[in-house]
């Protein structure tokens, strides 16, 4: 019913108003209509096109209901049903709704104005019945309380001697409190003092740990150090013993060294004794070939000369001066040699001392 009332409003202002007073009319939907004049409002109020749930503004921006603009003369009201009530609206607005059939003939239609009148007259009755009903309440609680009152002052003689004995009873808890609160500050200092002692303790404890934990550190780092000194005493060890089988391999080596020495003077006065040999014979050849130049240059014209071999002289026979004698033929050179005999004969000899000298050298350079 609502929705058909608002729905048919115009946005147009209806033609020939005045445009001293403009209003315009919001629906609850939010749909704005307007600006129009007052007379063109009373007309849309008399063609239902105005709903009681509508809001009417001068300036856009302040609402206010409809039904406070008295001008309109919306103050019919109609009662639909028992307890609903649908309204204000103007009054051939309200006949229109009856004559379509949106509001029953036999419903009640009165006045905003005899409305309020009957609802205050009918609330004031409530009120004084009310009232009395309380009145009367109240009556009867105030002997209630009054009872109650009475019982509560016997309760509370009944409680001031209570609390008088209870005063005593609390002065003596004070004193035992008092009492209590000496020994617990004494006791406070008390532990006061072993906290401190605790805290020393505390901060000794730490530094034992610091202590413990730096001594487990340098153990730790003796450890390592020992385990390398263990790894470099076992590879000394090991580099002594190779030492020593190089020792005894220098020892042995020494010792035929010293075998090889010893074999080597022998052979070395062996050889000295050869070359001293060798020496005398070399003489007893160069006497030998002095003898047969002196032979040579004394007898050109013989053909046999007899030549003797020299030998050298002796420890037991010292050389005497001068040139030795003259050989037999049993020393060694045969009558009738001649010069070129005695120089093949000398050749042979050299060449034996020569061999013999090689095969001692070689000898000694194995040994």
């Amino acid at each position: 019913m609502t929705n058909t009332v608002t729905t048919a409003a115009t946005r147009s202002p209806t033609p020939g108003a005045t445009s001293k007073q403009l209003w315009r009319v919001r629906t609850d939907k939010g749909d704005v209509f307007g600006p129009a004049d007052l007379d063109t409002l009373k007309a849309w109020a008399r063609d239902s096109r105005i709903a009681p749930t509508n809001e009417v503004s001068e300036d856009g921006q302040t609402w206010t209901p409809v039904t406070t603009l008295h001008e309109l003369e919306m103050d019919w009201v109609a009662e639909v049903t028992t307890g609903s009530f649908y309204g204000p609206i103007h009054e051939e607005a309200l006949a229109e709704l009856v004559r379509e059939g949106s509001i029953g003939a036999s419903a009640t239609l009165f006045r905003r104005a005899t409305a309020d009148a009957r609802q205050r007259s009918a609330r004031e009755q409530a009120l004084e019945n009310r009232l009395l009903e309380m009145q009367q309440q109240l009556y009867a609680r105030v002997g209630e309380l009054e009872s109650q009152l009475n019982s509560a002052r016997g309760d509370l003689e009944q409680a001031r001697s209570a609390l008088d004995a209870k005063d005593l009873e609390f002065d003596a808890e004070r004193q035992e409190q008092k009492a209590s609160q000496a020994r617990l500050q004494a006791e406070l200092v008390k532990r006061d003092g072993r906290i401190a002692a605790l805290e020393q303790d505390v901060r000794h404890v730490d530094q034992v740990a610091r202590e413990r934990q730096e001594l487990e550190h340098r153990l730790a780092e003796a450890e390592q150090q020992a385990s390398a000194q263990a790894r470099r005493s076992e590879q000394a060890a090991g580099e002594l013993a190779q030492a020593r089988a190089v020792q005894r391999d220098a020892e042995r080596a020494a010792a035929q060294a010293r075998e090889r020495l010893s074999g080597s003077e022998r052979e070395t006065e062996s050889l000295r004794d050869m070359v001293r040999t060798l020496k005398q014979r070399l003489d007893g050849a160069r006497k030998l070939m002095q003898q047969v130049g002196a032979v040579i240059g004394g007898t050109e014209s013989a053909t046999d000369a007899e030549i003797v071999e020299s030998h050298p002289p002796t420890a037991s026979a010292p050389a005497k001066d001068g040139p030795p004698p003259l050989a037999s033929p049993a020393g060694g050179v045969k009558p009738g040699m001649s010069l070129a005999d005695l120089e093949a004969q000398a050749q042979r000899e050299l060449r034996q001392l020569g061999g013999k000298g090689a095969t001692l050298f070689k000898s000694r350079g194995k040994g």
